[in-house]
């Protein structure tokens, strides 16, 4: 596998789609058998820009809502930063309102599922600023997943160019302040549209940007398209959330949830989801490639036949019931010859390390480091950290600690690179550790928030070191 293919730990499988807000690509995280989702974003320049885009990602991260597309790792590179998230199939809304129409209990069901996303950002002071249809994920359970929280503003934040106009806000059109009224829009505009068909503010060629201004929606239809009536309450609620004043909409997400499960109630009961029903046809089709393989552990490894053994065969403890007794002779001595080889492969040796210079960046230069000796002293913690692990390591490095052993007179080309990278900006300190060989490799990293006692340097980079270890690219 080439370094290209890797983000971290995760192995990339193939490119989802490219956009102005980043990369997006579909790997797998082999460790637990499980596709996930890459999100890769260019850091800014400015070294406060960047670490506020860290900041934000790490907000997001810590999201835990089951409406909401969960954010598994934040991986943080010298110009990129990649969210790894998991991989949701089914569909997206945009792609099953390209198909048809939705009934009143599965716009119920979006919009519902929607609203307690916003209410989770909410709790974390996050707004989304982009709820578009395309960022409503339809699950295989027929409910919905809100994605691509992103780079998610703050809220009280000025808005930037991250709104799409299909769900843009009066304030984030004219550069204002946003908060959760934002996104309770947003979620009015995408009510509008399951309903009625089209966009509240769709002009002849495109946004009608004095329209949205003035909040001068188009009256909602009476029923839908199937003949279903619209509840009493739906009008209403969703003029106040297209209000053009944020202080005419609702304040938080309660009411609006409240009057969306009272809608719902009134619904008759399903023992299928009617979302799942109509949008099941128009899932996206999985290749095989993509998908992890899903043998039990119990039987891959540990399972044996159970089928008593026929006349004339023999087995002990459950294996070898396919042999005669007379194969077991050479077997045993296949076996003995076997365990020979195998001790003579597996009896310690000398393990040799290339050490490339250390690829160290330091936010301010003077960063916080454990002890008086600055990198060097955390270079000698790892070499330490390694050997206690590894024993039979051998270093050729081009730096200290890493000197090449003068015991080592043979002097055999290494087997595998050794690369450290220490990145410290004035919040964080990122320490990558990558080995490398014959093409794999196996990379595992330690966050360091800056100012941390020489303790817990030890506790974290020890931690990363041993996992590395753990097994060969």
């Amino acid at each position: 596998m080439r370094g290209a293919d890797r983000i971290g730990p995760y192995r990339i499988l193939r490119l989802i789609r490219r956009g102005g807000q980043g990369s997006v690509f579909l790997g797998v995280d082999e460790r637990l058998g499980r596709r996930i989702v890459a999100k890769i974003h260019a850091l800014p320049a400015e070294p406060a820009r960047s670490r506020k885009v860290l900041r934000e990602a790490q907000a997001v991260a810590a999201l835990d809502s089951s409406r909401v597309v969960k954010m598994h790792d934040v991986i943080v590179g010298d110009t990129h930063l990649a969210m790894i998230m998991e991989y949701v199939p089914g569909c997206d809304l945009e792609e099953l309102l390209t198909e048809r129409e939705l009934s009143l209990a599965s716009i119920l069901i979006v919009a519902s599922d929607v609203a307690a996303a916003i209410a989770a950002g909410r709790q974390r002071g996050i707004v989304h600023g982009d709820i578009k249809p395309g960022n409503v994920l339809v699950t295989a359970e027929g409910r919905v997943k809100l994605t691509d929280f992103g780079l998610a503003a703050e809220q009280g934040s000025v808005a930037t160019a991250r709104g799409s106009l299909s769900c843009i806000s009066p304030e984030q059109l004219l550069g204002k302040p946003q908060d959760v009224r934002s996104d309770l829009f947003a979620l009015g505009c995408l009510l509008y549209r399951l309903v009625a068909g089209r966009h509240p503010f769709q002009g002849r060629h495109g946004l009608d940007a004095d329209a949205l201004l003035r909040g001068a929606a188009p009256p909602l239809p009476a029923a839908l398209p199937d003949g279903a009536s619209l509840p009493s309450g739906m009008a209403p609620l969703v003029a106040s959330l297209l209000a053009a004043n944020p202080e005419d909409r609702p304040s938080n997400t309660h009411a609006v949830r409240r009057q969306l499960q009272a809608m719902a109630a009134a619904q008759p009961r399903q023992l299928r989801s009617p979302l799942r029903d109509e949008a099941e046809p128009y899932f996206r089709q999985e290749a095989s490639d993509d998908l992890p393989l899903q043998i039990p552990r119990s039987l891959s490894r540990q399972a044996r036949s159970r089928m008593p053994p026929r006349p004339g065969e023999w087995a002990l403890f459950g294996f070898g019931r396919y042999w005669r007794r007379r194969h077991w002779l050479t077997a045993a001595a296949t076996v003995a010859c076997a365990l020979t080889v195998a001790l003579f492969a597996l009896w310690p040796r000398d393990q040799r390390l290339a050490v490339p210079r250390p690829l160290v960046v330091l936010e301010p230069a003077h960063a916080a480091l454990p002890g008086s000796d600055g990198v060097e002293g955390l270079l000698l913690t790892l070499r330490e950290q390694m050997l206690a692990v590894r024993p039979g390591l051998l270093f050729q490095g081009e730096s200290a600690p890493f000197y090449p052993s003068t015991l080592d007179h043979t002097r055999r080309p290494p087997e595998e690179t050794l690369q450290i990278s220490l990145h410290c900006s004035p919040a964080l300190c990122v320490l990558g550790l990558e080995r490398e060989r014959g093409g794999a490799y196996r990379y595992r990293q330690a966050l360091v928030p800056q100012g941390s006692p020489a303790h817990r340097w030890q506790e974290l980079t020890g931690r990363a070191v041993a996992e590395l270890f753990a097994a060969d690219p």
